[in-house]
C-alpha cells in the first residue's frame, strides 16, 4: 500500500465552478494499466490523467475514462499540462507525448494551447433523415456535411442549423454506431454557429450509459479538422460549450491555411489531496 498526490484541475474554465473538472495523478510510472483504471473509476469523472516519464519529451500521458483508456483526449491533455508547468518551472513551450501522438504546447497570458497536425475522416453513412432520428431531432434542424473525424480520436461532427436544436439535442447513440469506425467509442459532438461564436454539446458512452461532457478539447480539435476539410481555414473561433448545464467552458480553436490546429482554453485549480495505491 502507498500513497499518491493527486489534483483536481477545472479545464477550459472563466468563472469559478465552470470548466470540465480532471483528476490528475502525477509519478505514475509504478501504476499497472488496472490500478489506472481502477483510481479513474474511483474519481469518476469524464477522464482521469496519469502523468509518466517521457525520455524525449516533458512527459508522456495515460488518459483514462472511469471505463477504458483514451488514446488522446483534449483537456486531460491542457490540463496535464498547466499543472506541470506550474510545479516544474517550464518555459511557455514543450511538448507531450500520447498513445496517439506528440502534442506540442504553448502558454500566453494564461491560455494553454495545444497544438496538433494531421488528421484522418470518413463519412457519415446515415442519411440525413436518420442522422435527425439519431439525434432526436427534425431534417430541417442539422445541416449538411456531418462527418467522422479523427485528429487524435474519433468523433462524428454534426453541425446544425439553428441554436433551438442543439439545446433539444437528446441522442440515441446506438443509431450513430459505424462499422466503418471504432463504434465502440459511440459519441457526437453538434454544434452552432452564428457569426464568429459557437455553442457545442458533447454526448458519449460510459457503461451504456448516455453522458454530455462539459468541456471536450478532443472534439474541438476535430472541429477544426472539419473545418479545414471543409476549406473554411485560416479560422479563430470561440466556442462555448455546456452552457445549457450550468457547467460554462470556453475554448478557442485556430486552425492555419496548411491544418495546424490549435486548442486552448484556461485552467483553474480546485482541490489536492493524496490517494491510497493497494
Amino acid at each position: 500500500m502507498s500513497l499518491l498526490n493527486y489534483a483536481i484541475y477545472n479545464v477550459f474554465a472563466e468563472t469559478p465552478w465552470g470548466g470540465n473538472p480532471l483528476a490528475i495523478v502525477p509519478n505514475a510510472d509504478d501504476l499497472s494499466d488496472e490500478q489506472m483504471q481502477l483510481i479513474a473509476r474511483q474519481f469518476n469523472l469524464s477522464e482521469t490523467v496519469f502523468i509518466c516519464q517521457s525520455d524525449e519529451h516533458v512527459a508522456h500521458l495515460r488518459i483514462f475514462t472511469p471505463d477504458h483508456e483514451m488514446p488522446f483526449a483534449g483537456h486531460p491533455t491542457i490540463g496535464a499540462a498547466a499543472w506541470l508547468h506550474k510545479n516544474h518551472a517550464l518555459s511557455d513551450s514543450f511538448s507531450l507525448t500520447t498513445k496517439a501522438k506528440t502534442v506540442s504546447i504553448d502558454h500566453n497570458d494564461g491560455v494553454y494551447r495545444l497544438s496538433l497536425s494531421g488528421y484522418r475522416s470518413h463519412p457519415i453513412s446515415l442519411s440525413q433523415h436518420d442522422l435527425a432520428k439519431a439525434l432526436g431531432l427534425s431534417a430541417d434542424d442539422v445541416a449538411p456535411n456531418a462527418c467522422w473525424m479523427n485528429a487524435g480520436t474519433w468523433q462524428l461532427i454534426a453541425p446544425l442549423t439553428n441554436h433551438d436544436a442543439l439545446l433539444r439535442v437528446k441522442p440515441d447513440l446506438v443509431l450513430l454506431a459505424d462499422p466503418a469506425v471504432d463504434a465502440a467509442r459511440l459519441n457526437v459532438y453538434v454544434w452552432f454557429k452564428d457569426d464568429e461564436q459557437i455553442q457545442s454539446r458533447y454526448f458519449f458512452n460510459i457503461d451504456n450509459a448516455i453522458i454530455e461532457d462539459p468541456g471536450t478539447g478532443s472534439a474541438c480539435a476535430n472541429l477544426g479538422a472539419w473545418a479545414h476539410a471543409q476549406n473554411l481555414a485560416p479560422l479563430n473561433w470561440h466556442i462555448t460549450q455546456a452552457a445549457s448545464i450550468n457547467r460554462p467552458n470556453h475554448l478557442y480553436l485556430n486552425v492555419s491555411m496548411d491544418g495546424r490546429i490549435q486548442v486552448g482554453g484556461q485552467v483553474m485549480p480546485f482541490s489536492k489531496g493524496q490517494l491510497t495505491v493497494f
